[in-house]
């Protein structure tokens, strides 16, 4: 993902493909497309790029957006907060019509803290948000739903404390969160995940398939009612959770390191990102990749088998600065996509994709003025033959 003239070569091994790509400006890393073979081709090959696209904001008033969720070419939804990251008073919804994005009114119920961190949607009048709210010492669960009209908060059990994390709304009647109760801080966290049946939401019981000791669940993600997964942490290591439509189960992997993001694109073809990249290949865990120059993954999407992104963040030139990542699957290897300058400190937070080739992330810029939101369009290529 990533802006440009060339200055210097990182090489990596990913599996047995050796991939090359080089820095530019110190900052920037372009991909350098290796041919062992180069044939002449009456048209030139493509890259996958992105650009920038407009997201709205608030005068002088920090914008974070979270998470994504694509219905259509023209229809997605984004997701985050409104004021400081640490304690933002209103949540923040914007929708994408195609050319940019524009703020949605919702609710924000909590009188100190509210925050959506993903979003999901099972069809384009069914559309799902989840977070975090307090209104006192503790938080709660924040869940809103889209209707087709207006956003609307929908109870959690009085009983759940903590924190969603991430949404997977299968139909309107089967929708699955996950996320964490208890204190990170005080290594008290302990893995949470709610189902709605259409009805309520009910508090589902993983521990057996965690585990003891602390755990926190990132990202859900489904292939079908039957078949979903969960990554996150179990103590210190990584944890890859497997629903079968009957029970909870983990996936046990070999894998040292730290799990963000998962994407089941079928049964037999699931990506957990994070430090390194795994992907089960419908018998094991098999670890990837591990994306160079400090690079933090933290959301990844697939448009095809053959075309997985990824994206996220790496550090710049200035002590605490960042620039955006974005890195993308082809069938054979992961590579960084050029994109264009974005200015500040910037991060992505969030990916989705669709099998039309619609690639939409969002995610953040710290500039001088203050926090605003930034968007971008990914521009994708044919399968790899």
């Amino acid at each position: 993902m990533i802006n440009g003239g060339i200055a210097a070569g990182i090489t990596f091994v990913i599996g047995t493909a050796l991939v090359a790509t080089t820095t530019t400006g110190g900052d920037d890393i372009s991909p350098v497309i290796a041919s062992p073979t180069p044939t002449p081709s009456p048209t030139p090959l493509c890259v996958p790029s992105w650009e920038v696209v407009p997201s709205d904001n608030l005068p002088e008033t920090p914008v974070t957006l979270l998470g994504v969720s694509a219905v259509a070419a023209s229809e997605a939804w984004a997701v985050g907060s409104v004021g400081d990251p640490t304690q933002p008073s209103l949540v923040e919804i914007q929708r994408w019509d195609g050319t940019e994005w524009t703020r949605s009114e919702a609710p924000s119920p909590g009188s100190f803290i509210n925050e959506l961190r993903a979003v999901d949607a099972s069809e384009p009048n069914d559309v799902w948000a989840v977070g975090r709210t307090s209104s006192g010492f503790d938080e709660s669960p924040l869940v809103l739903r889209f209707d087709g009209s207006a956003w609307a908060e929908v109870e959690v059990p009085d009983e759940v404390d903590g924190v969603l994390n991430d949404v997977a709304a299968l139909a309107p009647n089967d929708v699955w969160a996950v996320g964490y109760v208890g204190d990170p801080a005080a290594s008290l966290e302990r893995a949470l995940v709610l189902h709605w049946d259409g009805f309520v939401w009910e508090i589902v019981d993983v521990r057996r398939a965690v585990g003891g000791g602390k755990a926190m669940l990132r990202d859900v993600d489904a292939v079908s009612p039957t078949d979903l997964w969960v990554v996150g942490y179990q103590q210190n290591r990584p944890a890859i959770l497997r629903f079968d439509g009957l029970a909870w189960s983990k996936s046990e992997t070999e894998v040292p390191g730290e799990l963000a993001a998962v994407e089941a694109f079928a049964t037999s073809e699931v990506w957990a990102i994070g430090t390194p990249i795994q992907r089960f290949n419908g018998t094991a865990w098999i670890e990837v990749a591990t994306i160079p120059g400090e690079t933090t993954l933290v959301d990844v999407a697939a448009v095809g088998g053959a075309d997985v992104w990824s994206v996220g963040s790496r550090p710049a030139g200035e002590v605490g600065a960042a620039r955006v990542a974005v890195v993308h699957w082809d069938g054979r290897r992961w590579r960084f996509v050029d994109g264009p300058p974005v200015g500040g400190s910037d991060v992505l937070n969030a990916v989705d994709a669709l099998p039309d080739g619609t690639v939409l992330a969002v995610g953040t810029r710290d500039l001088d003025t203050g926090r605003r939101t930034l968007a971008i369009l990914g521009s994708t290529c044919p399968p790899v033959d």
